[in-house]
């Protein structure tokens, strides 16, 4: 048996709790054994993909952050000198990695008894992912349900000609247009997603717009004026076509965001308790308009408005505000709240609490393509589980 087959056999036994008390000191020994930390990261990576249970996205999804956590604990135990220590014929050998192998054990052993936890817990009845699904509200009250909709073009709004593309995109070709005729009020256009949709939007000043789940925007068919204002609701995620002369607004409830031209993700939905605005590049400027509250966001930082006192802005967390458009869930320290409702809106379902609510914090990813029934699975691995009655699913602790 070769070195790494053996080193994935004694993880095994171990989290089975079988091994022997030598197999468990032949454990510590065989990590031990290798001089240098390249070698180390790859027997436990190996024997990590070995053992721990592949299946679950979810846990998947937390490897590269595991592994990097026993990396950094040897290296801190190597600083500090550390006192654990295992003796062997050749000397000291590195007591840091004793360290960091019991805290990866403590993690396969949870997994592990999560993963025999997860054959009780299995979801019979299902709910597929969502997708592209968007209607469009024209400005005179017509709907075109885009999910049914050919490709090439729906409508001409004035000298705006509003097209599907292939890429199942709606875009507002302002090319012919030489703007409305005068004293015309501005054709206004809004895309809504149900349930379980998202949809993407070119506007006509070449500004690019991300619709998730239970969303809307309102927009001019083309822009006129010294102003560009567009309306949303939900979550939005925004290129803005850089235009100096011509600032772009958007309203959002009680809030207004304005720049220049940026990539920015707003979060407003209803059901969540704040409104957050966060900036990858360029720059924004926030205000309430019920007050007199306001803020000035750098890239990388998100701003937090409660609506009721004055703007928070902190360092945001970019890879997970904007996994949703890039076809993830991804969720950092989480309650189960916060988790369905993401879950609520993407799968087209309602959620109810039985019993008290599990107060544990969650953290992982897992893609948006995938059924309900993997997305439950993988909180089963946190003894968290559910029934499901019609479209209801129901958490249990």
């Amino acid at each position: 048996m070769t070195q790494k087959n053996r080193l994935a056999d004694l993880f095994k036994k171990y989290f089975d709790k079988t091994a022997t008390a030598e197999e468990r000191i032949e454990l510590m020994l065989l990590i031990s054994a290798s001089d240098s930390d390249e070698e180390l990261a790859t027997l436990l990576e190996d024997a990590y993909q070995a053992y721990v249970p592949q299946q679950n996205p979810f846990i998947l999804g937390k490897r590269e952050k595991m592994l990097q956590q026993i990396q950094a604990g040897i290296a801190d135990a190597e600083h500090h000198e550390a006192a654990i220590k295992i003796r062997h014929k050749n000397g000291w050998l590195k007591y840091a990695v004793a360290a960091s192998i019991l805290i990866f054990m403590a993690i396969g052993a949870y997994l592990f008894t999560y993963k025999r936890t997860t054959s009780r817990s299995n979801v019979k009845i299902d709910f597929a992912p969502g997708g592209n699904k968007a209607m469009l509200t024209l400005s005179n009250g017509s709907k075109i349900i885009l999910t049914d909709a050919k490709n090439g073009k729906l409508a001409s709004q004035g000298n705006i000609a509003v097209t599907k593309t292939h890429d199942g995109e709606v875009s507002y070709d302002a090319s012919a247009s030489t703007g409305p005729e005068k004293g015309a009020r501005p054709s206004y256009n809004t895309i809504t997603t149900p349930k379980g949709g998202q949809y993407q939007v070119l506007l006509a000043d070449g500004s690019k717009v991300w619709l998730n789940s239970v969303s809307s925007i309102s927009f001019p068919t083309s822009f006129t004026g010294k102003e560009r204002h567009v309306e949303i609701t939900g979550e939005v995620y925004f290129e803005v076509a850089k235009n100096k002369a011509k600032p772009f607004f958007v309203k959002a409830g009680s809030q207004e965001v304005q720049v220049l031209g940026t990539h920015f993700n707003i979060n407003s939905y209803n059901d969540e308790p704040d409104i957050k605005t966060t900036l990858l590049e360029g720059a924004v400027k926030i205000r309430q308009l019920n007050n007199s509250f306001s803020a000035l966001l750098k890239p990388g930082q998100q701003a937090v408005n409660k609506l009721s006192g004055p703007i928070q802005v902190r360092d945001a967390d970019i890879e997970q505000v904007i996994a949703w458009k890039n076809g993830l869930f991804q969720i950092n320290d989480a309650s189960i709240e916060a988790i369905m409702r993401q879950a609520a809106r993407w799968y087209d379902v309602d959620i109810e609490y039985e019993g008290k609510i599990p107060q544990r914090q969650f953290s992982g990813k897992i893609k948006r393509d995938v059924k309900a029934s993997e997305f439950l699975q993988m909180l089963t691995y946190f003894n968290v589980h559910f029934s499901i009655e019609g479209r209801k699913i129901i958490v249990k602790k």
